[in-house]
């Protein structure tokens, strides 16, 4: 059941266990935030480990596609289910991309929630679950096929969901009463408890980790992988949620929590900077290439598309008949890999990007 004192009282929590936990995620959170401004292209940083994120966010709602499998849309065949649900992780992505941009212009209210979860459902499953809007229904969480009396969590009835999302917002725009960090973990479990939506709450929860931290300044960039430490240890995750819907136990899940952004942010950390110098590295081998310029912007390129044809170089305005020849000097520098075709087009890898990328 959700618990009715919102924000929560959390002032007996505190002890030196959990003042050493956020200590040391401050830390590791920090060193993480420096890596983006000292890269000349952020994005090639980005656009990896938030692939890498949406992965991990999707799978833990039962997806089975993988990251390459999202990348391989129209370029490989796939049956429909695999389309599908390699199209919800590109959701994710978009998502987060279109969450940047609207922080720009508005506050993080429930309008920017609602707007990502709109962009997250778009032609995947759920599109019929009121996309970006708040669910009008009663809902229950539990195994496929059980009945409300066997549910795991009953969240609250769908006419308290608007004054619910009201007090979200209202705390989630507080400042200076509370460390970042704590509210973060607040935040995810009140979402997750309200569960405001039909279908994708744990996934827009999961979003909004990284955009609050954005917000408020402690990341510059989606560049933390939380998910990964979820997924790793989905019992704990689900556990430690679940021990303050029964006794509100605020410790248990803020301990986990704290240490999850820890974690992440020290993996995302090492990844950053193997995916910094495997770029480094290969644009060395093509800066004294005639057409240097355009032949670095089409490898930049496959470090935000690692599988890649000619026509798709166009999104970066490369004609066609250029990116056949720009593909084929990466793949004779050993950059790319020719992995087929695809109608009539050769398909690339950017293999060693996706290698870093399979070991997380």
């Amino acid at each position: 059941m959700l618990s009715q004192k919102f924000p929560p009282d959390l002032s007996s929590i505190f002890d030196e266990e959990l003042a050493n936990q956020l200590a040391n995620t401050q830390g590791a959170l920090g060193r993480l935030s420096q890596l983006s401004p000292l890269l000349p292209n952020p994005d090639l940083l980005m656009r990896p480990i938030l692939a890498k994120e949406a992965e991990s966010s999707s799978q833990l709602e039962g997806t089975q596609a993988s990251l390459e499998d999202a990348y391989k849309i129209d370029l490989v065949e796939q049956t429909p289910e695999k389309r599908n649900e390699a199209q919800e992780i590109r959701n994710y992505e978009q998502a987060m991309l279109n969450g940047l941009k609207l922080l720009k212009q508005y506050p993080l209210n429930n309008f920017l929630i609602r707007s990502i979860h709109k962009t997250l459902m778009s032609h995947v499953r759920g599109k019929d679950k009121y996309p970006g809007q708040f669910r009008p229904d009663n809902v229950y969480i539990g195994q496929k096929g059980t009945n409300i009396d066997a549910a795991r969590y009953v969240p609250p009835d769908a006419t308290h969901i608007p004054q619910l999302m009201d007090d979200f917002e209202r705390y989630l725009s507080q400042k200076g009463n509370t460390n970042i960090l704590i509210m973060c973990g607040v935040l995810h479990y009140r979402f997750e408890a309200i569960h405001p939506f039909k279908d994708g709450n744990g996934r827009v929860g999961r979003l909004l980790i990284s955009l609050f931290l954005i917000d408020r300044g402690l990341l510059s960039s989606p560049i933390l992988y939380p998910s990964g430490f979820f997924e790793r240890h989905k019992q704990r995750y689900m556990s430690a949620l679940s021990k303050v819907d029964k006794n509100e136990n605020w410790r248990s899940w803020l301990l986990y929590f704290l240490k999850g952004i820890e974690n992440q942010s020290s993996v995302s950390l090492k990844i950053g900077l193997k995916i910094h110098n495997l770029f480094k590295r290969a644009r060395k081998l093509i800066e004294k290439e005639r057409a240097s310029m355009n032949l670095i912007r089409v490898l930049e390129y496959t470090f935000k598309q690692p599988y890649i044809s000619a026509p798709r170089l166009r999104a970066i305005n490369i004609p066609q008949a250029s990116g056949y020849r720009y593909l084929n000097i990466l793949a004779k520098k050993g950059l790319l890999k020719e992995i087929g075709t695809w109608h009539k087009q050769k398909v690339y890898a950017n293999e060693k990007l996706l290698s870093i990328l399979r070991k997380i």
